[in-house]
């Protein structure tokens, strides 16, 4: 299920890799999970400003670590490039296959927690009635029997009385 199969030209000489991290996030699941997230994420930081202050310089102080390891980085993702091909070639058949076996993963978030509440309460009402059927039952014949002994007793009562 991949979306690029074959590598395309940029700019007609070299052929663009397939990245796994990419399609991982282009998975609706994932981006609509991730959509949601920002939302409430940005929502929070609206809603609440010295939350957003405390995100603001944790986002600063995120990025600027990111650029120095990737600066620092470079020499190492250089020289282990082919290493790196390869498993992410290796992660893309992984996913294909995972995309194969896992229809889901092509669903929006919205439409998997549909049908998992609809998954779930239909099998709570099963095991509701598979519980609460052999007690009513049980329950009817206690009472019923409850009901015979005080009458039989209300007879005596009044034989003896």
């Amino acid at each position: 299920m991949s979306m690029n199969k074959g590598p395309t030209l940029l700019d007609g000489d070299l052929p663009e890799q397939e990245n796994v991290l990419q399609r991982v996030l282009q998975l609706p699941v994932v981006s609509g999970t991730c959509e949601c997230f920002q939302k409430t994420y940005n929502s929070t930081k609206e809603a609440h400003p010295l939350v957003a202050s405390v995100c603001n310089a944790y986002e600063k102080g995120v990025q600027g670590a990111s650029n120095l390891a990737a600066w620092s980085m470079e020499p190492v993702v250089r020289r282990l490039s082919t290493q790196f091909t390869a498993a992410n070639e290796l992660a893309c058949r992984g996913l294909d296959h995972l995309e194969e076996k896992i229809p889901a993963l092509q669903y929006p978030p919205e439409k998997i927690a549909s049908e998992l509440k609809g998954t779930i309460s239909t099998r709570l009402r099963s095991a509701r009635n598979s519980i609460s059927v052999p007690i009513a039952s049980t329950s009817d014949k206690v009472l019923g029997a409850t009901l015979a002994g005080c009458e039989l007793a209300l007879g005596m009562a009044k034989e003896t009385a």
